[in-house]
């Protein structure tokens, strides 16, 4: 086992923001009950308000073969012990953890919150690669501290992404943690643009800033694919809960846009550049990349309006594939 797991550990308490206390290794559940069951769900750092108005449990998970094993351990925990409104999961995933898996991790986020809880993923130390990410988990832990990592863009992530910043007709809106949220709502967009009733919905709309999918060769507005709404519970019957996902629409993008200032294309842009380490390539600098947007844009010319100032594309790591 590796180091930087520890390293970290440490660090979010070090850095741990105004009006926050941190802990690390703590557990969920009684250890009779512990006992019982045969394991011990932990926490790797727990963050909490000081006034005990919100806890959140984070986990690393830096280059596990099966990611997903801790998103058990909570889930079932809250079997015996129903997670408190103010507590928050979240799991933070490296580089190192290949695409399938951590897409698989990311989609148990998702029964996570179909069971009742308030469960989130994003990324760990994006801007490193795989091998990077290898390199630094077999440092010495004083070795680490030499590294430079940057601790507050990870906190700062975690806040990022567990905020809600806004409510809306039984949905809370969040950023998307993780790249799969990404994709999955530019999915969303192209699925639903392709039907008389999406395109009727979102009209016509100048874009500059476009997502682009590598593995799907996709765009879709970058403003459209870097919010989610997670549907509040209570707010639904059990049967219409099971059914919905978090992924944005054109109907609630419809009631949402230009309707209040906390959802805006500039700060869906920072979020994505800053807190998920995609970069930015304008047209004319994208080589054959320009070509491929050609085409998908002539499939929708009639939605999308090209910003006068030229797109300019959000694409994600190398690692990302």
């Amino acid at each position: 086992m590796g180091n930087l797991a520890t390293y970290l550990q440490h660090a979010f308490l070090e850095h741990c923001p105004a009006g926050w206390k941190g802990s690390y290794e703590v557990p969920l559940l009684a250890p009779e009950l512990e006992k019982t069951l045969g394991y011990a769900p932990r926490a790797d750092v727990l963050l909490e308000r000081i006034d005990g108005s919100r806890r959140l449990w984070i986990e690393f998970e830096i280059s596990r073969a099966d990611p997903v094993a801790n998103h058990a351990k909570f889930a079932t925990a809250n079997l015996f012990l129903p997670q408190p409104k103010a507590d928050t999961f979240l799991s933070m995933v490296s580089p190192h953890v290949v695409r399938g898996r951590r897409n698989l991790a990311s989609n148990a986020v998702g029964v996570m919150r179909q069971i009742g809880m308030d469960a989130f993923q994003t990324l760990l130390l994006p801007t490193n690669s795989a091998n990077e990410i290898k390199y630094l988990n077999h440092l010495k832990l004083e070795e680490l501290g030499s590294q430079q990592l940057s601790i507050s863009s990870e906190i700062d992530r975690a806040f990022a992404v567990t905020e809600t910043i806004l409510t809306r007709t039984g949905r809370r809106i969040h950023f998307v943690g993780d790249f799969l949220e990404v994709v999955l709502n530019l999915r969303r967009w192209n699925q639903e643009i392709a039907t008389e009733e999406g395109r009727a919905t979102w009209g016509r709309r100048t874009v500059t800033y476009f997502v682009y999918d590598p593995v799907s060769s996709l765009f879709a507005p970058s403003k459209f694919c870097a919010y989610i709404a997670i549907p509040e519970r209570n707010a639904l019957d059990a049967q219409t809960y099971l059914q919905t996902r978090s992924e944005m629409t054109i109907t609630f993008y419809a009631t949402l846009d230009q309707t209040d200032h906390r959802f805006d294309g500039q700060r869906a842009r920072k979020h994505l550049t800053q807190h998920l380490a995609m970069t930015a390539q304008a047209f004319y600098d994208a080589g054959e990349l320009r070509h491929s947007f050609e085409n998908w844009l002539a499939e929708h010319g009639e939605a999308i309006t090209v910003h006068p100032q030229g797109a300019v594309f959000l694409m994600p790591p190398a690692w990302f594939v």
